[in-house]
């Protein structure tokens, strides 16, 4: 049997949501209107560290790697 994977966002709302994170702005599920927690909590991340987008609500993700263009 197969492992069951997280819950994840389509492409669309991944990048809208990582493009809210990266210049600053507040952040809410594009699925659910949830509150999103992120991790590391500290911003701006620091280089080259990997960012985990989760809502509190769904429990969808969405991941990227901070100070790659």
């Amino acid at each position: 049997m197969r492992k069951p994977r997280p819950n994840t966002y389509n492409p669309a709302q991944a990048l809208h949501l990582i493009a809210a994170d990266r210049t600053g702005l507040p952040l809410s599920c594009p699925s659910c209107e949830g509150q999103i927690d992120r991790d590391p909590a500290g911003s701006p991340p620091q280089q080259h560290s990997h960012v985990t987008l989760k809502c509190t609500s769904c429990g969808r993700l969405a991941r990227y790697i901070a100070g790659v263009n």
